[in-house]
């Protein structure tokens, strides 16, 4: 028996309409809010993750799935969607506009341990916001995301954010890390004493209790903003605060991706990370070597936890509105006609050109020997009417329209059948 790989999910009904319901409603909230659909390709170039992640960042050095192509060149499934969105503007050429805005939902690939919510295959959804540097644009990006899950899905979140600084400022905030962790080099895991010549930093986000624990004391960034920074920063908490977004200031809190700078954040709901985000106002510059120098925010998060804890709260059957399923039964050669003359017909007046005002509805095809065969596998398929043509409708130029929940038939004229069915699905 082959399976799936580990780490991955087969997706099927209902859970497979749940993820679709959940996109859907969060691409239509992002294009109201201007943002523009983006699709990039599932591998790249591996130096587009090790020039934006950082060679220090876990993503590069354990997490990526590297190849090489037939050609020999060096390639990765991407482990994550920001710098291949920004390789794609630089490339087409978009960065002529002033301003940017790009949502996207694709899949992203990182070789780690599965565990519930974390897959070695995943789906994420999120914006790219580029062209302002002003704290406004922050708060666009972190109201959006806690919107999504506060307001479309009903979930209490927490935004946790911290503000890590920028070019000028940074250097200073490292060397005191530096300073810090040296004295407890001996205490740290192996990946941690790694980190603390190549990115001390990167110490702050790793999961080790003990590493976590010395973390607690450390020096913070916030302490060592300059004056553009702080004032960046406190623009944006007192917005954030005048619009009542709940905040927890967290100054541990660096993100895993190297290209980050200034406000980075995560929206937690009961502890459990659903997204998470920031400035990047130099991945541009340094993807395109130079040509370019444009600042940008956005955020990502997984549609998998969504999903799972969604699941969990049992708030997510108000997203799957159930269909009235329709089959339309032949139960003779010459009924065959009919039935397929229907079918064509109520794609066309109200599958496809939807001109009539009626509930969502699903519509099956079938051929069975017998009625009593098509209304057990009408029953089991949960048809709510079943519509067949059998001897005596072909006699008399009639369908038969079943309610399977009442038990009510009715017969009309074939040329009168939709009319009769509109109003029956109207009565629903």
């Amino acid at each position: 028996m082959i399976e799936k790989p580990k780490g991955t999910n087969d997706y099927i009904h209902p859970e497979s309409t749940l993820r679709k319901e959940i996109t859907n409603k969060i691409t239509s909230f992002l294009e109201n809010l201007g943002y523009k659909p983006i699709e990039t390709p599932v591998f790249e170039n591996i130096e587009l993750f090790k020039r934006s992640a950082g060679i220090t960042s876990d993503i590069v050095s354990k997490e990526m799935y590297e190849f090489q192509d037939k050609k020999g060149r060096h390639l990765a499934l991407r482990p994550e969607i920001t710098a291949p969105v920004v390789r794609a503007i630089i490339q087409n050429n978009l960065l002529l506009n002033h301003v940017i805005k790009l949502y996207y939902v694709g899949s992203i690939f990182r070789y780690e341990k599965p565990q519930k919510d974390r897959y070695r295959q995943a789906t994420q959804f999120g914006i790219e916001y580029f062209g302002q540097e002003d704290y406004l644009a922050d708060f666009e990006t972190i109201l959006i995301c806690h919107h999504i899950y506060n307001s479309i899905f009903n979930l209490q979140v927490e935004v946790h954010l911290n503000s890590i600084g920028c070019q000028e400022c940074r250097p200073s905030y490292r060397e005191s890390i530096f300073e810090y962790f040296s004295k407890f080099e001996d205490k740290l895991c192996s990946d941690c004493k790694r980190r603390l010549n190549e990115n001390p930093l990167r110490i702050l986000d790793c999961k080790n209790p003990v590493c976590k624990e010395i973390s607690n004391e450390a020096p913070k960034s916030i302490d060592h903003l300059c004056t553009s920074c702080k004032k960046h920063f406190n623009n944006l908490l007192q917005t954030l605060n005048d619009f009542k977004i709940p905040i927890k200031l967290n100054t541990l809190l660096v993100r895993g991706l190297d290209y980050y700078n200034r406000t980075v954040f995560e929206i937690k709901c009961n502890n459990v990370d659903l997204a998470g985000g920031g400035r990047y106002d130099y991945l541009v510059r340094e993807i395109s070597q130079g040509k370019y120098d444009i600042p940008a925010i956005g955020f990502a998060g997984g549609l998998e936890r969504l999903t799972n804890i969604l699941q969990e709260q049992k708030t997510f059957k108000s997203l799957l509105k159930e269909k009235i399923r329709i089959n339309l039964v032949s139960l003779t050669e010459k009924a065959d006609k009919i039935i397929s003359g229907i079918y064509s017909k109520l794609l066309e007046k109200i599958v496809l050109k939807k001109k009539i005002n009626t509930p969502d509805i699903e519509i099956y095809l079938t051929k069975f020997e017998n009625l009593s065969k098509a209304l057990k596998a009408s029953d089991k398929l949960k048809i709510n009417y079943v519509v067949f043509v059998g001897e005596e409708e072909l006699n008399q130029d009639e369908v038969t329209i079943k309610n399977m929940e009442t038990g009510k038939q009715q017969r009309t004229k074939i040329e009168s059948f939709i009319p009769t069915l509109i109003g029956l699905l109207k009565d629903e």
